[in-house]
């Protein structure tokens, strides 16, 4: 391993480390679960300071060590560190596994290598890294027993032997595997081929994680990697087939979710399919060549994402429908704010981050002349807030007299509240993230 690879590999190696650590932690009977996620969160947000301090630096054939590594790096960190809070904070989780965060910390490292790799077979190798803990982490989470531990398993297999077939006809096409010799080739079946193939591959695993803040971490990772490997190859005519296989793909993504926000009872499938639909904005600036407005979006999703899951870990509900939100307004006003807040963020409702995050993409939009997916966007934004306003309302409902109030899960509150302060502020003072996100371009 060379000089420039080891130092652009600095956090991927800190996380690897510190999920060894927690590990080592783990053995000792005194050291319980909830230990280990604050250990957890206070690793991961200490890579991110690592990563801004790691900066820029030489090139690498295999790994990159740029403005765009650095962001999304930070952006996976941060996501990480609030993950864990908010596993630590879980009063609902009786029973705890200590290895927890070790896999968290895994994914993470994992994630970091994806987003930073131009070289197939590390992307490949990072992709492992970060969906087999991940998807062990949901299929444990979500109270569907072995069957649906089971399932999340298989669907990530099956994306990555797709990704991984992409890349294997890739290499035939092109006999190389770093993204520098996939921007030199030309239309050749196999190579376009391979390159729907792996599109395939890495959107499925977004579209197959479930709507649980783990999943976070997927959606950052996936981004960073078909945006630099967009970046690399989008030369020539193969420019306008990555144009028009986002397009399509963010099309889907806005329309689909949105019509089905509107019909869901189920807190949980609402903010995933708001999620997914403001995933879907981020690939219309992708089609766009607005790498910037891609990463914009990107930083506004996690905000918000984030944000929500957090106040639905605060519900005692494992798993909460518009009901069980009955009288929240009036027991916790605080969390219901927060609430609001976050909800007009992921709608795109003035003056949260969403809503500059969706016009800076529609703008790309309109320059890229792709105005159908200006008329699309428009109209998954009214959806979205449509379903987000349902999930505020029901705050205000009288509750049931045998509702159970929500437990005071301090740690959760403080950070639904400051993620949602963050939502706003980012929306009235969005220069430090505009600044942040022109370091991210092609």
């Amino acid at each position: 391993m060379s000089a420039a690879e080891l130092g652009a590999l600095v956090p991927a190696l800190a996380l690897a480390g510190s999920a060894a650590l927690a590990t080592l932690l783990a053995i000792p009977r005194r050291t319980g679960p909830r230990a280990l996620a604050w250990l957890g969160a206070l690793a991961a947000a200490a890579v991110a300071g690592v990563a801004l301090a790691n900066g820029t630096g030489a090139a690498s054939p295999t790994v990159a060590r740029d403005g765009a590594s650095a962001f999304f790096v930070v952006l996976v960190a941060i996501v990480t560190a609030v993950s864990c809070v908010l596993a630590a904070a879980d009063p609902r989780r009786i029973v705890r596994s200590k290895d927890e965060t070790a896999l968290a910390l895994i994914a993470a490292c994992g994630a970091v290598v994806v987003v930073s790799a131009v070289d197939l077979l590390v992307l490949f190798v990072g992709l492992a890294l970060l969906t087999i803990p991940l998807y062990v982490l949901t299929g444990r989470t979500a109270l569907a027993g072995d069957e649906g531990a089971v399932r999340h398993f298989l669907l990530g297999a099956t994306s990555s032997a797709v990704a991984l077939y992409g890349m294997a006809l890739l290499y035939a096409a092109t006999g190389e595997t770093g993204y520098a010799g996939l921007g030199r080739a030309t239309h050749n079946p196999l190579y376009l081929a391979g390159l729907a193939l792996t599109l395939a591959g890495l959107v499925s695993h977004v579209a197959t994680a479930s709507a649980r803040r783990w999943s976070i971490v997927i959606n950052v990772a996936v981004s960073g990697a078909l945006v630099r490997l967009v970046a690399a190859t989008a030369s020539g005519e193969i420019g306008l087939d990555w144009q028009v296989s986002f397009a399509t793909l963010a099309g889907v993504a806005l329309v689909v979710p949105g019509v089905a926000a509107v019909a869901e009872r189920r807190v949980r499938r609402i903010v995933g399919y708001a999620t997914i639909t403001q995933l879907g904005f981020v690939a219309v600036a992708v089609a766009s060549a607005a790498l910037p407005a891609a990463a914009f979006a990107l930083a506004a999703h996690c905000a918000t994402a984030l944000g929500l899951f957090a106040v639905i870990a605060i519900l005692p509900q494992r798993e909460p429908v518009l009901e069980d939100l009955a009288g929240l307004a009036r027991r916790r006003p605080v969390v219901v704010l927060a609430l609001a807040l976050l909800a007009f963020g992921i709608a795109g409702v003035p003056p949260t981050v969403g809503f500059l995050a969706k016009v800076d993409v529609l703008e790309a939009a309109v320059r890229a002349q792709l105005l159908w997916l200006v008329v699309l966007g428009a109209l998954a934004s009214v959806g979205t807030a449509v379903a987000c306003a349902r999930l505020v309302l029901a705050c205000f409902a009288a509750p049931p007299l045998d509702a159970v109030a929500p437990s005071r899960m301090r740690a959760g509150t403080v950070v639904a509240l400051v993620l949602a302060i963050a939502v706003l502020a980012a929306g009235l003072a969005p220069g430090p993230l505009l600044d942040a996100v022109q370091a991210v371009h092609f």
